[in-house]
Protein backbone atom coordinates (compact mmCIF):
# COMPACT_ATOMS: atom_id res chain seq x y z
CA UNK A 1 0.00 0.00 0.00
CA UNK A 2 1.02 3.37 -0.87
CA UNK A 3 1.29 4.25 3.18
CA UNK A 4 3.15 1.17 3.96
CA UNK A 5 6.21 1.86 1.42
CA UNK A 6 6.15 5.58 2.44
CA UNK A 7 6.65 4.41 5.76
CA UNK A 8 9.50 2.16 4.76
CA UNK A 9 11.16 4.69 3.01
CA UNK A 10 11.57 7.28 6.26
CA UNK A 11 12.80 4.60 8.47
CA UNK A 12 16.47 3.91 8.04
CA UNK A 13 18.98 2.18 10.13
CA UNK A 14 22.94 1.31 9.49
CA UNK A 15 22.70 -2.08 10.74
CA UNK A 16 19.31 -2.74 12.69
CA UNK A 17 16.29 -4.46 10.32
CA UNK A 18 13.39 -1.91 9.75
CA UNK A 19 10.84 -4.27 9.86
CA UNK A 20 7.38 -3.71 10.33
CA UNK A 21 4.64 -6.05 10.60
CA UNK A 22 3.77 -4.61 7.49
CA UNK A 23 5.69 -8.08 6.35
CA UNK A 24 5.43 -10.19 3.23
CA UNK A 25 6.95 -13.76 2.18
CA UNK A 26 6.50 -16.59 4.31
CA UNK A 27 9.97 -17.37 5.38
CA UNK A 28 10.94 -21.25 4.81
CA UNK A 29 11.66 -22.09 8.12
CA UNK A 30 9.30 -23.76 10.37
CA UNK A 31 9.00 -24.37 14.16
CA UNK A 32 11.30 -27.92 14.08
CA UNK A 33 8.01 -29.89 15.60
CA UNK A 34 4.56 -31.30 14.59
CA UNK A 35 1.67 -29.03 16.13
CA UNK A 36 -2.01 -29.45 15.62
CA UNK A 37 -3.58 -26.66 13.17
CA UNK A 38 -6.66 -25.44 13.17
CA UNK A 39 -9.73 -22.88 11.73
CA UNK A 40 -10.00 -19.37 13.90
CA UNK A 41 -13.03 -19.85 16.31
CA UNK A 42 -15.08 -17.21 17.82
CA UNK A 43 -13.79 -15.50 21.40
CA UNK A 44 -16.33 -15.72 23.87
CA UNK A 45 -18.83 -13.37 24.59
CA UNK A 46 -16.80 -10.51 27.05
CA UNK A 47 -13.55 -12.29 26.59
CA UNK A 48 -11.55 -8.83 27.04
CA UNK A 49 -11.32 -6.21 29.38
CA UNK A 50 -10.22 -2.22 28.66
CA UNK A 51 -7.16 -1.38 29.48
CA UNK A 52 -7.33 1.42 31.83
CA UNK A 53 -6.62 5.21 29.89
CA UNK A 54 -5.64 8.94 31.34
CA UNK A 55 -8.42 11.03 31.12
CA UNK A 56 -8.18 13.71 28.63
CA UNK A 57 -7.07 16.88 30.34
CA UNK A 58 -8.01 20.50 28.76
CA UNK A 59 -6.13 21.99 26.18
CA UNK A 60 -3.44 24.26 27.94
CA UNK A 61 -2.61 27.75 26.58
CA UNK A 62 -0.45 28.06 23.50
CA UNK A 63 3.48 28.46 23.84
CA UNK A 64 6.26 27.42 21.92
CA UNK A 65 8.47 25.07 23.85
CA UNK A 66 11.69 26.27 25.00
CA UNK A 67 14.92 25.23 22.99
CA UNK A 68 16.50 21.85 24.74
CA UNK A 69 20.20 22.69 25.03
CA UNK A 70 22.50 20.91 22.30
CA UNK A 71 24.22 17.46 23.37
CA UNK A 72 26.26 14.69 22.20
CA UNK A 73 24.82 11.17 23.23
CA UNK A 74 27.29 10.09 26.01
CA UNK A 75 27.96 7.40 28.40
CA UNK A 76 26.74 8.02 31.97
CA UNK A 77 30.03 9.53 33.85
CA UNK A 78 30.30 7.02 37.15
CA UNK A 79 27.35 3.99 36.34
CA UNK A 80 25.73 1.97 33.52
CA UNK A 81 22.37 3.82 32.78
CA UNK A 82 20.76 0.58 34.36
CA UNK A 83 23.13 -0.06 37.80
CA UNK A 84 24.71 -3.76 37.54
CA UNK A 85 23.44 -4.70 40.61
CA UNK A 86 20.07 -4.68 39.58
CA UNK A 87 18.91 -8.72 40.37
CA UNK A 88 18.62 -10.99 37.02
CA UNK A 89 14.50 -10.32 35.76
CA UNK A 90 13.53 -13.18 33.67
CA UNK A 91 10.13 -12.13 32.33
CA UNK A 92 8.07 -13.30 35.87
CA UNK A 93 4.80 -14.91 34.49
CA UNK A 94 4.98 -18.05 32.36
CA UNK A 95 2.29 -17.87 30.11
CA UNK A 96 -0.36 -20.37 29.71
CA UNK A 97 -2.40 -21.69 26.67
CA UNK A 98 -5.23 -24.10 25.45
CA UNK A 99 -5.94 -25.39 21.61
CA UNK A 100 -3.92 -25.76 18.17
CA UNK A 101 -0.92 -23.89 18.40
CA UNK A 102 -1.53 -23.64 14.36
CA UNK A 103 -4.38 -21.87 13.38
CA UNK A 104 -5.35 -20.24 9.90
CA UNK A 105 -7.72 -17.56 9.38
CA UNK A 106 -10.99 -16.73 6.75
CA UNK A 107 -10.77 -13.28 7.89
CA UNK A 108 -14.40 -12.71 5.99
CA UNK A 109 -15.69 -15.56 8.12
CA UNK A 110 -15.04 -14.22 11.77
CA UNK A 111 -17.93 -12.71 13.67
CA UNK A 112 -18.45 -9.37 15.05
CA UNK A 113 -16.95 -8.50 18.43
CA UNK A 114 -16.50 -5.20 20.40
CA UNK A 115 -14.34 -2.28 19.24
CA UNK A 116 -10.80 -2.06 19.41
CA UNK A 117 -10.11 -0.40 23.32
CA UNK A 118 -7.17 1.36 22.23
CA UNK A 119 -6.91 4.31 19.58
CA UNK A 120 -7.27 3.16 16.10
CA UNK A 121 -7.73 4.80 12.47
CA UNK A 122 -10.39 4.49 9.90
CA UNK A 123 -10.37 6.31 6.81
CA UNK A 124 -8.83 9.56 8.01
CA UNK A 125 -10.90 9.14 11.05
CA UNK A 126 -9.37 8.42 15.03
CA UNK A 127 -11.35 6.51 17.07
CA UNK A 128 -11.51 4.62 20.24
CA UNK A 129 -9.38 5.36 23.17
CA UNK A 130 -10.39 8.46 25.49
CA UNK A 131 -11.40 11.18 23.33
CA UNK A 132 -14.09 11.63 20.64
CA UNK A 133 -13.43 10.63 16.92
CA UNK A 134 -11.40 13.31 15.54
CA UNK A 135 -10.64 13.53 11.29
CA UNK A 136 -7.22 14.39 10.20
CA UNK A 137 -7.36 17.34 8.26
CA UNK A 138 -5.50 17.24 4.66
CA UNK A 139 -4.46 14.52 1.58
CA UNK A 140 -0.85 13.42 3.36
CA UNK A 141 -0.94 9.76 3.95
CA UNK A 142 -1.35 8.48 7.63
CA UNK A 143 1.47 6.52 8.76
CA UNK A 144 1.02 6.32 12.57
CA UNK A 145 -1.27 7.78 14.89
CA UNK A 146 -1.88 8.56 19.05
CA UNK A 147 -3.71 10.08 21.38
CA UNK A 148 -1.95 11.46 24.21
CA UNK A 149 -3.86 13.29 27.16
CA UNK A 150 -6.29 15.73 24.98
CA UNK A 151 -4.31 16.18 21.75
CA UNK A 152 -3.98 13.46 18.73
CA UNK A 153 -0.94 13.15 16.97
CA UNK A 154 -0.83 12.48 13.78
CA UNK A 155 2.62 11.20 11.63
CA UNK A 156 1.69 11.74 8.25
CA UNK A 157 4.10 12.05 4.26
CA UNK A 158 3.62 13.63 1.18
CA UNK A 159 5.80 14.97 -2.06
CA UNK A 160 7.25 17.71 1.06
CA UNK A 161 7.85 14.98 3.26
CA UNK A 162 6.82 13.90 6.30
CA UNK A 163 5.71 15.16 9.68
CA UNK A 164 3.96 14.89 12.96
CA UNK A 165 0.55 17.19 13.17
CA UNK A 166 -0.60 18.10 16.48
CA UNK A 167 -4.19 18.32 16.69
CA UNK A 168 -5.71 19.68 19.56
CA UNK A 169 -2.53 20.25 22.04
CA UNK A 170 -0.26 23.33 22.31
CA UNK A 171 1.98 24.88 18.95
CA UNK A 172 3.61 24.39 17.02
CA UNK A 173 0.95 22.33 15.07
CA UNK A 174 3.57 20.29 13.17
CA UNK A 175 6.79 18.75 12.93
CA UNK A 176 8.84 18.37 10.04
CA UNK A 177 11.28 15.50 9.41
CA UNK A 178 9.68 12.92 11.82
CA UNK A 179 10.38 8.94 10.81
CA UNK A 180 9.05 6.98 13.91
CA UNK A 181 6.48 7.33 16.81
CA UNK A 182 6.41 5.58 19.92
CA UNK A 183 3.47 5.76 22.80
CA UNK A 184 3.89 4.63 26.27
CA UNK A 185 1.86 2.73 28.13
CA UNK A 186 -0.04 5.04 29.56
CA UNK A 187 -0.92 7.20 26.41
CA UNK A 188 0.03 9.78 28.82
CA UNK A 189 3.16 10.83 25.54
CA UNK A 190 4.59 9.69 22.43
CA UNK A 191 7.92 10.46 21.36
CA UNK A 192 9.80 10.77 17.87
CA UNK A 193 13.01 12.07 16.38
CA UNK A 194 13.51 14.42 13.63
CA UNK A 195 16.31 14.38 11.42
CA UNK A 196 17.31 15.47 8.24
CA UNK A 197 14.19 15.81 5.00
CA UNK A 198 13.83 12.53 3.18
CA UNK A 199 16.63 11.38 0.84
CA UNK A 200 18.61 13.83 2.38
CA UNK A 201 20.36 12.21 5.30
CA UNK A 202 22.22 14.72 7.78
CA UNK A 203 24.80 13.88 10.92
CA UNK A 204 22.49 14.37 14.27
CA UNK A 205 18.58 15.22 14.76
CA UNK A 206 16.14 16.03 17.49
CA UNK A 207 14.35 14.46 20.31
CA UNK A 208 10.84 15.00 20.67
CA UNK A 209 8.88 13.98 24.16
CA UNK A 210 4.93 15.37 23.26
CA UNK A 211 2.32 14.66 26.15
CA UNK A 212 0.27 17.43 23.78
CA UNK A 213 0.45 20.07 26.34
CA UNK A 214 4.04 20.34 26.29
CA UNK A 215 6.60 19.45 23.42
CA UNK A 216 9.81 18.62 24.77
CA UNK A 217 12.71 18.57 22.95
CA UNK A 218 16.50 17.91 23.30
CA UNK A 219 18.76 18.19 20.49
CA UNK A 220 21.76 15.48 19.34
CA UNK A 221 24.50 16.55 17.36
CA UNK A 222 26.39 13.31 16.03
CA UNK A 223 24.79 10.07 14.69
CA UNK A 224 23.16 9.04 12.22
CA UNK A 225 19.33 7.03 11.07
CA UNK A 226 17.98 8.62 14.55
CA UNK A 227 14.95 6.14 15.79
CA UNK A 228 12.78 6.42 18.78
CA UNK A 229 12.09 2.65 19.53
CA UNK A 230 10.57 2.92 23.20
CA UNK A 231 8.80 5.11 25.61
CA UNK A 232 8.98 3.29 28.55
CA UNK A 233 8.87 4.33 32.45
CA UNK A 234 9.45 7.90 31.54
CA UNK A 235 12.26 7.68 29.21
CA UNK A 236 12.92 7.74 25.30
CA UNK A 237 15.00 4.87 24.26
CA UNK A 238 16.66 5.18 20.62
CA UNK A 239 19.06 4.28 18.26
CA UNK A 240 21.69 5.94 15.99
CA UNK A 241 24.34 4.80 13.72
CA UNK A 242 28.11 6.01 13.94
CA UNK A 243 28.69 6.64 10.15
CA UNK A 244 26.01 6.27 7.28
CA UNK A 245 25.88 3.10 5.49
CA UNK A 246 26.90 0.14 5.90
CA UNK A 247 29.83 -0.47 8.46
CA UNK A 248 28.88 1.82 11.07
CA UNK A 249 27.94 1.06 14.96
CA UNK A 250 24.84 1.09 16.43
CA UNK A 251 24.19 2.45 19.72
CA UNK A 252 21.21 2.71 22.08
CA UNK A 253 20.33 5.40 24.24
CA UNK A 254 17.94 6.86 26.75
CA UNK A 255 16.97 10.27 27.49
CA UNK A 256 14.67 11.39 30.41
CA UNK A 257 12.26 14.27 28.80
CA UNK A 258 13.90 17.13 30.07
CA UNK A 259 17.05 16.50 31.33
CA UNK A 260 20.02 17.95 29.15
CA UNK A 261 21.67 14.80 27.88
CA UNK A 262 20.80 11.21 26.88
CA UNK A 263 22.90 8.30 28.21
CA UNK A 264 24.32 5.13 26.47
CA UNK A 265 22.20 1.84 27.28
CA UNK A 266 25.48 -0.77 26.15
CA UNK A 267 23.88 -3.77 27.27
CA UNK A 268 21.50 -3.73 24.39
CA UNK A 269 23.03 -1.59 21.35
CA UNK A 270 20.32 -3.20 18.73
CA UNK A 271 17.72 -3.15 20.86
CA UNK A 272 14.12 -3.82 18.82
CA UNK A 273 11.62 -2.72 21.44
CA UNK A 274 11.17 -3.05 25.62
CA UNK A 275 8.67 -4.76 27.72
CA UNK A 276 6.55 -2.37 29.83
CA UNK A 277 8.83 -2.25 32.74
CA UNK A 278 11.96 -1.41 30.74
CA UNK A 279 13.25 -5.09 32.27
CA UNK A 280 13.42 -7.13 29.46
CA UNK A 281 14.37 -6.36 25.58
CA UNK A 282 14.02 -7.94 22.32
CA UNK A 283 17.15 -7.29 20.15
CA UNK A 284 18.32 -7.82 17.55
CA UNK A 285 21.83 -10.54 17.19
CA UNK A 286 22.26 -11.24 13.88
CA UNK A 287 20.43 -9.60 10.35
CA UNK A 288 22.04 -11.08 6.66
CA UNK A 289 20.81 -11.75 3.37
CA UNK A 290 19.09 -14.90 4.28
CA UNK A 291 17.12 -13.67 7.47
CA UNK A 292 17.57 -12.14 11.34
CA UNK A 293 18.05 -13.74 14.50
CA UNK A 294 16.40 -11.80 17.82
CA UNK A 295 17.12 -12.22 21.35
CA UNK A 296 15.46 -11.42 24.49
CA UNK A 297 17.86 -9.91 26.77
CA UNK A 298 18.14 -8.57 30.43
CA UNK A 299 18.51 -5.00 29.93
CA UNK A 300 20.24 -4.39 33.46
CA UNK A 301 22.88 -7.31 32.22
CA UNK A 302 22.66 -7.69 28.57
CA UNK A 303 22.46 -11.57 29.32
CA UNK A 304 20.22 -13.15 26.61
CA UNK A 305 18.14 -15.47 28.32
CA UNK A 306 16.90 -17.16 24.49
CA UNK A 307 17.41 -16.55 20.98
CA UNK A 308 15.32 -17.66 17.87
CA UNK A 309 16.31 -17.65 14.01
CA UNK A 310 12.81 -18.75 13.16
CA UNK A 311 11.02 -15.11 14.65
CA UNK A 312 11.85 -11.53 14.62
CA UNK A 313 10.44 -9.96 17.68
CA UNK A 314 9.13 -6.83 17.91
CA UNK A 315 6.66 -6.65 20.67
CA UNK A 316 5.38 -7.73 23.79
CA UNK A 317 1.96 -7.80 26.26
CA UNK A 318 2.13 -5.46 28.98
CA UNK A 319 2.68 -7.95 31.21
CA UNK A 320 5.40 -8.93 29.75
CA UNK A 321 4.76 -12.72 29.61
CA UNK A 322 4.01 -13.07 25.81
CA UNK A 323 5.94 -11.21 23.12
CA UNK A 324 4.91 -11.13 19.70
CA UNK A 325 6.49 -11.18 15.74
CA UNK A 326 6.74 -12.40 12.49
CA UNK A 327 8.85 -14.87 10.92
CA UNK A 328 12.16 -14.43 10.14
CA UNK A 329 12.72 -13.52 6.67
CA UNK A 330 9.19 -11.55 6.43
CA UNK A 331 9.34 -8.51 4.15
CA UNK A 332 7.05 -7.10 1.88
CA UNK A 333 3.25 -5.95 1.33
CA UNK A 334 1.83 -8.17 4.46
CA UNK A 335 2.96 -11.07 7.02
CA UNK A 336 1.78 -14.63 6.10
CA UNK A 337 1.82 -15.33 9.70
CA UNK A 338 1.66 -13.53 13.38
CA UNK A 339 3.29 -15.26 16.26
CA UNK A 340 2.99 -15.06 20.18
CA UNK A 341 5.83 -16.73 22.14
CA UNK A 342 6.10 -16.93 25.84
CA UNK A 343 8.62 -14.63 26.74
CA UNK A 344 10.23 -16.67 29.46
CA UNK A 345 11.51 -19.60 27.60
CA UNK A 346 10.36 -18.89 23.83
CA UNK A 347 7.85 -21.95 23.47
CA UNK A 348 5.56 -21.04 20.66
CA UNK A 349 1.83 -20.13 21.74
CA UNK A 350 0.11 -19.52 18.50
CA UNK A 351 0.83 -19.12 15.47
CA UNK A 352 -2.01 -17.69 12.69
CA UNK A 353 -1.64 -18.03 9.53
CA UNK A 354 -3.15 -14.89 6.95
CA UNK A 355 -1.94 -11.68 5.40
CA UNK A 356 -1.27 -9.17 8.18
CA UNK A 357 -0.12 -5.47 8.03
CA UNK A 358 -0.03 -4.34 11.32
CA UNK A 359 0.16 -5.99 15.00
CA UNK A 360 -0.11 -4.46 18.77
CA UNK A 361 -1.00 -6.07 22.17
CA UNK A 362 -4.20 -4.67 23.55
CA UNK A 363 -4.42 -5.90 26.74
CA UNK A 364 -2.17 -8.94 28.55
CA UNK A 365 -4.57 -11.47 26.74
CA UNK A 366 -5.13 -10.06 23.45
CA UNK A 367 -3.46 -9.31 19.94
CA UNK A 368 -5.57 -6.44 17.53
CA UNK A 369 -4.25 -7.18 14.27
CA UNK A 370 -4.84 -5.42 10.63
CA UNK A 371 -5.53 -8.16 8.44
CA UNK A 372 -6.58 -8.43 4.81
CA UNK A 373 -9.56 -9.60 3.96
CA UNK A 374 -9.43 -9.71 0.44
CA UNK A 375 -7.03 -7.57 -2.59
CA UNK A 376 -3.35 -7.60 -2.95
CA UNK A 377 -1.13 -4.71 -2.90
CA UNK A 378 -1.84 -1.17 -3.00
CA UNK A 379 -4.98 0.73 -1.63
CA UNK A 380 -7.54 -1.91 -3.20
CA UNK A 381 -7.09 -4.02 -0.49
CA UNK A 382 -9.92 -5.21 2.08
CA UNK A 383 -8.93 -4.54 5.56
CA UNK A 384 -10.40 -5.40 8.67
CA UNK A 385 -8.70 -5.26 12.44
CA UNK A 386 -9.35 -8.48 13.97
CA UNK A 387 -8.71 -9.22 18.26
CA UNK A 388 -7.02 -12.85 18.82
CA UNK A 389 -6.36 -15.07 22.15
CA UNK A 390 -3.61 -15.60 23.19
CA UNK A 391 -4.48 -18.31 25.58
CA UNK A 392 -7.21 -19.95 23.16
CA UNK A 393 -6.38 -18.98 19.49
CA UNK A 394 -9.63 -17.61 19.10
CA UNK A 395 -10.32 -14.72 17.14
CA UNK A 396 -13.05 -12.18 15.87
CA UNK A 397 -13.69 -8.95 14.35
CA UNK A 398 -12.85 -6.00 16.23
CA UNK A 399 -13.62 -3.04 12.97
CA UNK A 400 -15.16 -5.40 10.11
CA UNK A 401 -13.89 -5.77 7.14
CA UNK A 402 -13.99 -2.47 5.27
CA UNK A 403 -13.32 -2.19 1.53
CA UNK A 404 -10.94 0.01 0.18
CA UNK A 405 -10.43 2.11 3.64
CA UNK A 406 -6.90 2.38 5.70
CA UNK A 407 -7.03 1.28 9.00
CA UNK A 408 -4.14 1.57 11.27
CA UNK A 409 -3.66 1.00 15.43
CA UNK A 410 -1.96 2.88 17.59
CA UNK A 411 1.43 1.82 18.88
Amino acid sequence: MKQQNALLAIIVAAVTVAAVVAGGVLASRQVPRAEAVADAVPLPALATTPRPTTPPVPPPATGTPPAAPSTTPRPPSTAPSVPSSVPVATPGKTATSTGPTKITLAVDKLVRGRLPQIPYLVGREVRGGAGAPLRIPGTADILEIARVNGAVLALTTDVNGSRVLRLGGDDPKSVPNVNRMKINEEQTGAAYAASGPSGSPVEGGTLYADSGDQLRSLKVTTGWNFQVLAYVKGKVYFQSASHLGTGGTTSTYQWTPGAAEAESVPTVPRLTTLSADAEVAATMVLLNDAGSCSAITEVATGKRLWKTCDYYLNGFTPDGATTFGVQSGDEGYCSLSQVALDAKTGRLIREWKGCFQQVTAEDDEHLLMVAVAAGGGGDDADLAIIRCAISTGDCELAVPVSPKTRLRLAK
